[in-house]
C-alpha cells in the first residue's frame, strides 16, 4: 500500500534534495535539530516530513508533512506548520528546500495519476427483470468505458459465478445516460447484473491517501520529477544547463520504467461465444 506520503517522499528523494535527520525536540509548530549547521532561512519555503515515531508505536505525527515558513540557526529551529501532535526527541524526518515546493510535488503526482484507467465493478445497480433486454446504464457508465457485462448464475454471495454477456450500448440524447442493450438470454429473473467498466483514478491531496495498487510507484515517480524539474524551469526562466540535462535524464528514465512497468487492463468484450 502506497500513501501520497510515501510517494511525495519517495519524489523528493528522486529529485535529490531530501535530507533526513533526528529531532531533539519540538512541538505542532516546530521541528528542533541542533545538529542543522545551515545558515538563517535555509530551508523557508521548503516541505518536512515526520517518517517515524521516536516511540516506535508509529503515532501521531509520524506520517505526516508540513510546510516549513522558517529556519533559525540557533537552535535549528525550523517552523512549519501545524501537525496533529509535538514532534518528540528522536523523531525521525526529512526535510527539503523551496527548490520543489510541497504544491508542486502533490501537483506533479497526481497528473501522473489521472492519466490512468483502473478497472471498476458495479453489482448493485442493475438485476435481470424477466422480458427485459435493456436497461438505463448508471451515472458514470457509458459505451466508452463500458468493457464487460456479467450475470450472477449463483445464489451463493460468496460463489456469484459471473457469466460473461453479449451486449450493445446504444447511446442516449445528450445529458441522459447510455442504454445497455442485453443480447444473449438471462439466466434467471432477479439475478444480479455485474457490469465491468474502466474509470480514471482521482487526483488525491491528503498525505493518508492511498494510491491504486495498480499504478506501479516505479511508472509514477519518474515522470512526476520530470514535470517537477519542467515546472522549476518554467518558474525560473531557467536555461541552465544542468537543468536541461537533468529534465533529459527524468524524461528517458520516464520512458524507461512505462516500457518497464506495463499496466493490463481488461479488452472490451461486447460479443461472446454461447453454448448452443
Amino acid at each position: 500500500m502506497t500513501t501520497m506520503f510515501n510517494a511525495v517522499l519517495e519524489l523528493v528523494n528522486m529529485l535529490g534534495t531530501l535530507r533526513v535527520s533526528t529531532a531533539t525536540g519540538g512541538d505542532t509548530t516546530s521541528c528542533l535539530d541542533t545538529k542543522r549547521l545551515e545558515k538563517n532561512d535555509t530551508w523557508n519555503g521548503g516541505s518536512l516530513w515526520l517518517i517515524t515515531d521516536a516511540g516506535g508505536a508509529s503515532a501521531a505525527p509520524e506520517g505526516e508533512w508540513a510546510r516549513v515558513s522558517d529556519f533559525a540557526e540557533t537552535g535549528g529551529d525550523i517552523t512549519i506548520s501545524a501537525v496533529t501532535a509535538a514532534i518528540a526527541a528522536g523523531d525521525t524526518y526529512g526535510i527539503s528546500a523551496g527548490r520543489y515546493p510541497l504544491d508542486v510535488l502533490i501537483s506533479a503526482i497526481n497528473n501522473e495519476i489521472i492519466k490512468h484507467k483502473i478497472p471498476r465493478y458495479d453489482t448493485t445497480s442493475l438485476d435481470v427483470v424477466a422480458g427485459q433486454s435493456e436497461y438505463t446504464l448508471p451515472v458514470g457508465i457509458n459505451g466508452n468505458n463500458l468493457v464487460g457485462v456479467y450475470e450472477s448464475t449463483s445464489t451463493d454471495s460468496d460463489d456469484n459465478q459471473w457469466t460473461p454477456l453479449s451486449f450493445s450500448v446504444q447511446e442516449a440524447a445528450t445529458g441522459t445516460q447510455h442504454v445497455l442493450v442485453i443480447e444473449s438470454r438471462s439466466v434467471g429473473t432477479g439475478n444480479d447484473i455485474m457490469l465491468e467498466y474502466l474509470s480514471r483514478l482521482s487526483p488525491l491531496y491528503l498525505a493518508t491517501d492511498v494510491i491504486d495498487d495498480i499504478v506501479p510507484m516505479a511508472r509514477i515517480l519518474p515522470a512526476a520529477a520530470a514535470q517537477c524539474e519542467l515546472i522549476r524551469m518554467r518558474t525560473f526562466d531557467s536555461g541552465d544547463p544542468l537543468d536541461i540535462e537533468m529534465l533529459k535524464f527524468y524524461r528517458d528514465e520516464a520512458r524507461q520504467s512505462k516500457l518497464e512497468n506495463p499496466i493490463r487492463l481488461p479488452a472490451k468484450r461486447g460479443k461472446v461465444n454461447e453454448a448452443q
